[in-house]
């Protein structure tokens, strides 16, 4: 055989092992490349998608830790068993840091709600109006939520005569008393 009668033929084999090789070799390489690069492009989407998810989360475990501390504060405001001698003592410290003079302080009868229990309390003052201001605050200001529902004054030479209805809440429902044979 001699090269130069059959180098065409020599040519066209190079070429077809050229063309066998790129379609075998080099062809399934590139596409194995390219579906690990869509592999990669999928995985780092799932990455930050999760890392959303764990941001999210620790926005959620900050946000219960919040409710967890304004539902004890709550707790601490609206008590879930009487407290009466604590509360009178509230009451009777506002009026003695407002300079307020307390004529009475009476607990009507519990009122019963859903999920809580109202007391109401029926005061009586003797104040100047910028005292019962100072009182109301200092009540605003005391551990237990000390709701003023109404109050009238009536004058009295230089001082007010105030009757003022107060009430405060208690949680859960009243317990049935048991009848007494």
């Amino acid at each position: 055989m001699n090269f130069e009668k059959n180098w065409s033929l020599y040519f066209l084999v190079w070429v077809g092992v050229l063309i066998l090789f790129l379609f075998f070799g080099i062809i399934p390489v590139l596409q194995k490349v390219d579906m690990l690069s869509q592999e990669k492009d999928r995985l780092q989407q799932e990455i930050l998608a999760l890392r959303r998810k764990v941001q999210q989360l620790e926005n959620l475990e900050t946000r219960l830790e919040s409710l967890k501390v304004t539902a004890r504060t709550l707790e601490e405001r609206i008590p879930s068993e009487k407290e009466i001698p604590n509360l009178l003592l509230t009451i009777e410290d506002a009026s003695f840091l407002s300079k307020v003079e307390l004529l009475s302080l009476v607990p009507q009868g519990m009122q019963s709600g859903s999920d809580y229990m109202e007391l109401p309390l029926q005061a009586s003052l003797r104040t100047s109006f910028f005292d019962f201001l100072l009182f109301l605050n200092y009540l605003r200001q005391s551990p237990r939520l000390v709701q003023v529902k109404s109050f009238n004054f009536r004058k009295e030479q230089e001082t007010f005569l105030v009757g003022a209805q107060l009430a405060t809440y208690l949680l859960g429902s009243p317990q049935p008393q048991e009848a007494t044979p």
